[in-house]
């Protein structure tokens, strides 16, 4: 069934991090229903705050899209498993949940936004948009699209809804169950607007 949801800041779960060295916002989890503590969800996204150096949670068999969104930026060093890789704000980067991951503050905390799926089950794309005092429109293609908004002030319209959802920093817009054809309509009405755009798909029906 379709339906979409306008989320506020605290909507949000606050969990612990697997390693238990801090906390996690968890915005949306799917199926409904399921929980990172049983480990039943195909995907999950979430943002937290990381103020000091040191290991990532181990997420086996998963896959992640990582963003800083607040910050200078983070270096991760993934050991034998791939390069070390520095992260600018807004520039999403995919990793496996297997490797051995730990974190250097670049210059202070970060705040990032973590996408965790299961490749079997789910695919992802994330979009960084420095949006402004701007308008967007996009064809919705997945079945989910989520809309986070970083900055600034955001109203948001999914084709089919009589009214649009004005959209502050921290809150989001999850469009779920949609069909295909529909269209996003974003309205940035600040010139600091930021926001994400989480589009997911089953993993059999690709990208």
């Amino acid at each position: 069934m379709r339906e979409v949801l306008q989320l506020r800041r605290t909507d949000a779960r606050v969990v612990p991090w697997k390693n238990g060295r801090g906390t996690t916002s968890e915005l949306a989890i799917w199926p409904q229903g399921a929980s990172l503590e049983r480990g039943d969800y195909e995907w999950r996204l979430s943002a937290a705050r990381v103020e000091s150096a040191g290991p990532f949670s181990a997420f086996p068999g998963c896959e992640r899209v990582l963003t800083v969104t607040a910050g200078a930026g983070l270096v991760l060093a993934h050991g034998g498993d791939a390069r070390r890789v520095k992260l600018r704000r807004l520039e999403p980067y995919r990793f496996s949940g297997d490797w051995t991951t730990t974190a250097e503050l670049v210059a202070g905390p970060i705040v990032d936004f973590n996408v965790i799926l299961r490749p079997e089950s789910a695919r992802a794309n994330v979009q960084a948009l420095p949006l402004g005092a701007r308008r967007l429109r996009e064809s919705l293609l997945a079945p989910h699209v989520f809309v986070h908004v970083l900055a600034g002030e955001l109203v948001a319209r999914v084709t089919g809804e009589e009214e649009p959802c004005r959209l502050a920093a921290g809150a989001s817009l999850w469009a779920r169950g949609l069909l295909g054809g529909e269209e996003l309509e974003c309205d940035g009405r600040s010139a600091d607007t930021e926001l994400l755009i989480v589009s997911l798909w089953p993993a059999d029906e690709g990208q």
